[in-house]
């Protein structure tokens, strides 16, 4: 998993995220980002399934 940073898109609203939060508020937008990606993914191959 990467661990987003300030100045990253914000997995919430796809704004750059600002400096001074904390790390436990860094690190649950990093699990949000990698859920939604991870749930992006798994979409992509239901599709691709459905079309065999």
């Amino acid at each position: 998993m990467r661990l987003l940073k300030p100045g990253d898109p914000c997995p919430c609203c796809g704004m750059p995220i600002r400096e001074g939060f904390t790390r436990e508020k860094m690190l649950l937008l990093s699990y949000m980002a990698e859920g939604r990606t991870m749930l992006e993914v798994a979409g992509m191959f239901e599709e691709e399934l459905n079309e065999q």
